[in-house]
């Protein structure tokens, strides 16, 4: 925990031949911009069909996140397979790290505003008032259905979505035959198809690197404070919130990342979600406590993440 991670793509080393096919394709999705890269005889195909799914879901997402709002307080509605497969994994994670991960904190973003040009510091009124439409436990999931117990409630899959998109991804590539690629989802969530080298850069100091770290055949996640935020009365504050004070996390962390082997079902999925967990828990200690107790129970003992 002493050297808290921020990720850049330093480069990608592919290990084929010459004469390989290479298809590259870079697009913005979900706020952000999503790059793949493929090598082999079904490279393009590959990447415009993982292009077509991410795209399909991210509408999808948007569709069913202002459905389960508008009808938040009053009944239950009807998701997507998809949507739903994302909301039980997030509701697992926020049970398992009691409350350190939590989509439901959406209406709190949307009150401070961080970047955006309505950013700013609320007040201790407003403060106290959003805390009442956050809260894991007011999401309720049932067969294939959503519901939001709080009017006024807002869901956030800010920390999830995008690494549910790589997963969608390396699963089309694996189908395909693709055996080197990369999948980088605006490099806050990356997957490694064979050998990579990712480069990793000091947040407080982008034109150095504190180091590089090989990955093969998995995925890395980067939760940090430095790409939204603003500054008022000379002070800093971040675009990830805690669940518990609905303010940005005030830890001493300027971020972090998680690499989870590719042979763990969900791993950029996983690994998307523990960064933004790990960054808002701070401690070591409580760190290592999800580690030994609770990763067990997802992964039936399987080491999932460095």
């Amino acid at each position: 925990m002493k050297n808290f991670l921020a990720m850049i793509l330093l480069t990608a080393i592919l290990f084929t031949g010459c004469g390989a096919e290479s298809y590259e394709r870079s697009e913005k999705l979900m706020g952000t911009v999503l790059t793949l890269k493929a090598e082999g005889k079904n490279s393009q195909a590959a990447v415009d069909e993982s292009f077509k799914q991410i795209g399909e879901l991210a509408k999808t997402i948007f569709a069913d996140m202002k459905k389960i709002e508008n009808a938040a307080g009053v009944d239950y509605v009807e998701v997507s397979p998809d949507v739903y497969k994302i909301l039980e994994t997030a509701q697992k994670y926020s049970e398992l790290t009691d409350g350190a991960f939590d989509i439901t904190v959406g209406a709190a973003i949307k009150l401070w505003g961080i970047g955006s040009e309505n950013a700013h510091v609320p007040t201790d009124a407003e403060l106290d008032a959003v805390k009442n439409l956050v809260g894991y436990k007011h999401l309720h999931l049932r067969g294939g259905k959503v519901y939001l117990d709080k009017r006024g409630m807002k869901i956030t899959l800010g920390g999830v979505a995008k690494g549910y998109g790589v997963d969608i991804a390396r699963k089309i590539f694996a189908e395909k035959g693709i055996e080197n690629g990369l999948i980088d989802f605006g490099t806050s969530t990356i997957f490694a198809i064979g050998k990579k080298k990712i480069g990793i850069k000091k947040p407080d100091d982008p034109n150095n690197l504190s180091e590089v770290v090989e990955l093969e055949n998995s995925a890395i996640s980067t939760s940090g404070d430095y790409e939204k935020f603003f500054v008022a009365n000379g002070r800093r504050y971040h675009h990830i919130i805690d669940p518990k004070t609905c303010a940005p996390t005030d830890n001493g962390i300027s971020s972090i990342s998680v690499i989870v082997a590719g042979d763990v079902e969900n791993c950029a999925m996983i690994a998307d979600i523990l960064s933004t967990s790990f960054f808002v828990m701070g401690s070591s200690e409580k760190i290592l406590k999800f580690d030994s107790q609770s990763l067990k129970q997802i992964n039936s003992g399987q080491n999932a993440y460095r």
